[in-house]
């Protein structure tokens, strides 16, 4: 059961492989920006404005010296995206006579894209309804919790912490927590289910290699549920299921996954071995040679999905339980983004909300809308369809 990755390969980032430098940069600059006055004085709009005039100058540079000397250009053919995201938006361009275009940066694909409609020509990156000046704060860990809790929406007790100090008066106080990078996406160098000073200080040095600032929050049970909503309404709803294991009594934790791995569905991927799949078995309290007694369930890894030896399932707006529906639709709404989607950690999401602990943990500006196109079971819902409908309609 060794592993086939690359040396290079960082199971603490899983999917989504990134250069480490250039993600502790990204967060120390999120960090600082969050701080500066800027933000809680009259004239944020206003200068504001100036850097966004600034970037548009810039980019008009680049773009023409690239054109000159043959580095860049935009291309309007749509097979080669560099993310399915993009792909959905544009076939559904397509179908509405929507004219788009991609930049090419010598010659590869970028998330830039130009779109022309109706006389008019706009820019925009990953989606076409650009996020609002408090996209930046929606996607910060803690000031997202932070509005949500003064809204009295759910979410997990939580503390920014710089210092290893700070996080171990979080684990003093919430007893067991998650530990991640307080922004960024994707899980990288996520743990839950952390409960020992000695857990703790091996997260915090892990997520302190791509983020200055770590958010350590409250641990919740349940599964990982992405939420998307378009125009303050909800539209998609991923709920992902973890990966387990029930044991018989006799068998090890490394049995029972490779019996797992053997039977495993169509469409799904084994259980991954790596440093970080073993890491939360262990602060689950078990080895890969222990025995799991019998009829206990053991989850194995914070990762859901299918390609993670789990699953999931699309439930859309009315396959949950109607409970949920307003509270994710208020917390849409007090983003101020017109495309938002949400990880929402839910025990069961077709019961009553009010019957079981939950919490939103993280908002996402930009959201990966494909997700819901292709779930593992349940219908598929092209939220392209309702993000173009938005944005013609804010055309008008």
């Amino acid at each position: 059961m060794s592993s086939t990755r690359a040396s290079s390969y960082c199971a603490a980032c899983g999917f989504a492989q990134a250069n480490h430098f250039s993600l502790w940069m990204d967060s120390a600059s999120d960090v600082i920006s969050l701080r500066i006055p800027m933000y809680r004085v009259p004239f944020y709009r206003f200068f504001l404005a100036i850097a966004e005039g600034i970037t548009w100058a810039l980019g008009w540079i680049f773009l023409t010296i690239g054109r000159l000397i043959g580095a860049a250009r935009f291309s309007s053919d749509s097979s080669g995206t560099i993310s399915d995201r993009s792909r959905l938006l544009w076939e559904s361009a397509i179908r509405r006579n929507i004219h788009l275009e991609q930049l090419m940066v010598f010659g590869k694909p970028t998330d830039i894209f130009r779109v022309k409609h109706s006389g008019r020509t706009q820019y925009f990156t990953s989606l076409p309804l650009s996020p609002k000046p408090d996209a930046l704060r929606m996607d910060d860990k803690v000031l997202f919790k932070e509005m949500m809790r003064k809204a009295g929406l759910p979410v997990p007790r939580s503390v920014s912490a710089s210092k290893l100090s700070v996080a171990k008066q979080g684990l003093k106080e919430f007893g067991t927590v998650c530990v991640k990078p307080r922004t960024g996406s994707n899980g990288r160098h996520t743990y839950p289910f952390v409960h020992t000073p000695e857990q703790l200080k091996a997260a915090f040095a892990s997520v302190k290699v791509i983020s200055p600032t770590a958010s350590v929050e409250e641990h919740i049970e349940g599964n990982l549920c992405r939420a998307t909503c378009v125009g303050g309404k909800l539209i998609g709803f991923l709920e992902s299921q973890y990966p387990s294991i029930v044991g018989d009594g006799t068998s090890t934790v490394r049995e029972l996954i490779e019996q797992k791995n053997a039977a495993k569905a169509e469409g799904v991927e084994e259980v991954p071995f790596d440093y970080s799949f073993i890491g939360y078995i262990q602060r689950r309290g078990y080895e890969l040679d222990d025995i799991l007694p019998a009829g206990e369930s053991l989850q194995l890894s914070y990762r859901g999905g299918a390609g993670s030896g789990g699953s999931n399932r699309e439930h859309g707006r009315d396959g949950i339980h109607p409970s949920f529906i307003e509270p994710i639709e208020r917390a849409a709404t007090l983003t101020g983004l017109h495309i938002v989607g949400f990880d929402i950690i839910i025990p069961d999401p077709q019961q009553s909300a009010d019957s079981q602990k939950w919490g939103f943990i993280e908002a996402n500006s930009l959201p990966w809308i494909d997700l819901h196109q292709h779930p593992y079971s349940g219908p598929s819902i092209d939220l392209s369809e309702s993000v173009w409908d938005l944005w013609l309609e804010r055309q008008a």
